[in-house]
């Protein structure tokens, strides 16, 4: 293996997926910086909530397939053939990209589609398939929450990829992925609650909900 080459590879990947999509389209279409406007978030949903939900279909096609596929489809058997030790670590690059883009003082989305494209390139569709069994709880449960689900999607990723006996490479892409969420809807705001300090029910209340809630009555109506 090419060790220059896979380094190249892993620092493409971060800057394609840096690539702040939903941040260029709200600046070309509405004249918004979306990261001073609604959850401030650098993603498809915040486009949605301020420029309107027929942009969201484009970002989320070019994330899925340029920003999440394209990376390790480029490394794997089809062309340079790194390995999938490779090819996981491209893919987790991108997710990177996305979620702290370079281009974008750091700030990003949450990688949901990202992280689609590049498990879909990864060629391993049985990991989807079974990672997406979660979603089914936003349909047939009364817990309405799509953020508890898909935190719940996360988690059981590098589970699923151990049960299926699928390469090691992939168990840890699975946890690094995991990893990268918790540490993102954690540092969506400042880690510091309203007293100035640092709060271990905050930083938990991000990890479950993807967001923050300041009293006990709120955290039982969820």
């Amino acid at each position: 293996m090419d060790l220059s080459t896979t380094v190249a590879a892993i620092i493409a990947a971060y800057l394609v997926g840096s690539i702040p999509t939903s941040y260029l389209i709200g600046r070309w279409v509405g004249g918004v910086d979306i990261r001073q406007h609604g959850s401030g978030n650098v993603g498809a949903s915040n486009l949605t909530s301020q420029v309107g939900a027929k942009w969201a279909a484009p970002v989320v096609v070019f994330d899925v397939f340029v920003k999440g596929s394209l990376p390790v489809f480029l490394v794997s058997s089809r062309y340079f053939d790194l390995g999938v030790g490779t090819e996981a670590a491209v893919a987790i690059a991108a997710i990177l990209g996305h979620n702290w883009s370079i281009f974008a003082k750091f700030q990003g989305g949450r990688g949901m589609a990202t992280v689609l494209g590049a498990t879909l390139a990864l060629d391993f569709p049985l990991l989807i398939v079974y990672g997406s069994v979660p979603a089914l709880g936003v349909l047939f449960t009364p817990w309405k929450d799509s953020a508890v689900w898909w935190l719940i999607a996360v988690v059981m990723m590098p589970i699923w990829a151990a049960l299926l006996n699928l390469p090691i490479e992939i168990v840890w892409f699975a946890v690094a992925f995991a990893l990268a969420t918790a540490i993102k809807r954690m540092t969506s705001n400042s880690l510091r609650d309203r007293s100035g300090s640092i709060s271990a029910r905050l930083l938990m209340t991000r990890v479950v909900f993807d967001r923050d809630i300041s009293n006990r009555e709120e955290w039982i109506e969820q």
